[in-house]
């Protein structure tokens, strides 16, 4: 249940669970644009309780009339801060010191990639990171085994998956005058462009008036094009990308030249994820519903860095599992 304590300066968000075991608050007094559905659903499993502090022209106010009382009921604190740029976490901290309560401080960076399992991205392009490392990428030891799932699992799916290629091969040609295959630029490791291939789903004439994300029920898709979609079965013909090694079986999402230069100027580290192979499928594309634009591409970056900084042979065949799951329950646009 969700309740909000609202106040003539500002107002406070609380949620509470129904299941934790334990009787510890959650506190985050940064801007918790990071936290979505999926997030606070996993917290509540751990949190009796999350109070959001939002930004406020009265901190003092705000937290000694506000979340001080808050603090009574509760035996362990675990607050998450930002310490570029908030000050809140000085004043919680002596308040919870007074109640000789414990307590924990973790900085949003430690906090979204230990709990959340994701790399925190500033929404500031002016505020940085201390935890990434611009140089990020995959050493040897992450590209050999790679390379052995990239071949072995892509072989194995391509003669599966023949009779789907001839059946979408005809009902392509019935449905939708023009090509079966579309090539699309995209840009792949090092910024390189190459043609990703794809079972055509749209209409021919569907980027007349210029580039544009895709969207749910997009009226430019046909029948079995938005079959294809949902079932991810437009993306098969990617198998021929990997054995061309222009991609990898798991990656970050390959995007377009016209939509990476917007993401490079407005969204920090964003170039990071062209320093891998991108991939058919990926974390980010499990963990996080289809979306466009800057606010989307930002939150999928973190699942993307999380990749790339934390690979592991359970990580990727975490992924490959997810993406059957999401086969299955055709959760694909």
């Amino acid at each position: 249940m969700r309740k909000t304590y609202t106040t003539y300066r500002t107002c406070i968000h609380r949620l509470r669970s129904k299941t934790a075991t334990t009787n510890e608050v959650l506190i985050i007094t940064c801007y918790d644009y990071f936290l979505q559905k999926y997030d606070l659903a996993f917290l509540l499993k751990k949190y009796q309780e999350i109070i959001l502090i939002p930004q406020s022209t009265d901190d003092d106010f705000l937290l000694n009339n506000e979340v001080s009382p808050l603090l009574d009921k509760f035996e362990k604190i675990h607050l998450v801060t930002n310490p570029q740029y908030d000050s809140k976490y000085h004043v919680i901290y002596e308040l919870v010191v007074r109640r000789n309560k414990s307590i924990r401080i973790s900085t949003v960076y430690d906090f979204c990639e230990t709990i959340l399992k994701k790399v925190y991205i500033p929404d500031n392009i002016a505020e940085t990171n201390p935890n990434i490392s611009t140089l990020l990428t995959f050493g040897r030891r992450v590209r050999y085994p790679k390379k052995i799932i990239d071949v072995s699992i892509s072989a194995t799916l391509f003669l599966l998956s023949l009779p789907l290629w001839i059946l979408s091969y005809f009902r392509i040609k019935l449905e939708s005058p023009g090509p079966v295959f579309y090539f699309q630029k995209r840009v792949g490791m090092h910024n390189r462009h190459f043609g990703c291939i794809k079972f055509r789903s749209m209409r021919m004439d569907a980027e007349i008036n210029g580039a544009s994300f895709s969207k749910k029920k997009d009226s430019r898709i046909f029948s079995y094009g938005s079959f294809m979609r949902s079932s991810r079965i437009d993306e098969l013909p990617q198998i021929i990308n990997i054995f061309r090694r222009d991609i990898s079986l798991i990656g970050p999402r390959p995007e377009r030249p016209v939509f990476t230069e917007t993401f490079d100027e407005t969204i920090p580290y964003y170039n990071i994820r062209h320093n891998v192979k991108p991939g058919i499928t990926g974390y980010a594309q499990v963990m996080y519903p289809y979306g466009a634009g800057v606010f989307d591409a930002r939150h999928k970056l973190m699942y993307d860095l999380y990749y790339i900084k934390n690979w592991s042979i359970q990580l990727e065949l975490k992924i490959i599992f997810l993406t059957i799951w999401v086969i299955l329950g055709r959760k694909g646009l």
